[in-house]
């Protein structure tokens, strides 16, 4: 029997490529989305080993849906990879509501997703998709700058937790990719992004990042990797060690 992996936010960028790279690596692959028709043409790719499971993740009956998918199957990997950038602007400005959806998807939706399917984990690995924001302050995204460095925590809270029972955590940040969340960032005005022309100038010279080479090393960190050394230290795609090594393994 395929073992299982469960890919959050797979309907585009980061999650549907490694939806496809896990799936191709032998493994059944439960993608979960918000939008049924990403998901079906992410599933599209491999319909004998992926099953698309439209939930939203900050949603407790959401999580609900994705564990009943799974229907009780060991899990091998858990990623976490959803997450919203908005509201964008200023901190001043951030309205309660919008604060408390961003924070419900880019944190509670690991924490409590991870909690719901804990007991399927035993031998297995979760990974969290993190960011540079997570380390380094932006003008105009203070809410996913502060819900990353929160995510980071958690990572690093839940390895020394869940090491002791046998389940891997790690944190990969990937860079600058070329997904949907960087045409809403080349989208903003500079008076609610002022670093808006670093990431046009990206884009324009052809410097980012391809989701499918950084669902390939996530592959790799999630199936390869000992799992100690997977868990010890936060990976990052651009990091040239890191990356070497992927490349010379496969």
């Amino acid at each position: 029997m395929a073992e299982l992996a469960v890919v959050t936010g797979a309907g585009t960028g980061i999650g549907r490529a490694l939806a496809h790279a896990l799936a191709e690596r032998g493994l059944n692959v439960v993608a979960v989305g918000r939008r049924a028709a990403a998901l079906a043409e992410t599933c599209s790719a491999h319909p004998e080993r992926m099953r698309a499971v439209s939930a939203d993740v900050s949603d407790p009956e959401g999580r609900g849906r994705i564990v009943a998918a799974t229907a009780g199957a060991p899990v091998r990997c858990l990623v976490h990879n959803a997450g919203v950038l908005e509201p964008i602007g200023p901190l001043m400005e951030v309205g309660l509501g919008e604060w408390r959806r961003a924070q419900a998807i880019n944190v509670e939706a690991p924490l409590f997703l991870s909690q719901a399917l804990l007991g399927q984990l035993s031998g297995g690995r979760i990974l969290h998709l993190s960011s540079g924001a997570a380390h380094h302050p932006y003008s105009g995204w203070g809410s996913y700058c502060t819900g990353k460095a929160a995510l980071y925590m958690l990572y690093q809270v839940l390895r020394e937790e869940l090491g002791r029972q046998g389940v891997a955590v790690g944190s990969l940040r990937p860079g600058v990719v070329d997904t949907p969340m960087q045409g809403l960032i080349r989208q903003q005005t500079p008076e609610r992004f002022p670093e808006v022309e670093r990431f046009l100038e990206l884009h324009a010279r052809g410097r980012l990042e391809r989701p499918e080479q950084v669902a390939g090393f996530a592959s790799w960190l999630l199936l390869d990797v000992d799992a100690g050394e997977f868990a010890a230290g936060e990976w990052s795609f651009t990091d040239a060690g890191h990356r070497r090594r992927w490349e010379h393994s496969v």
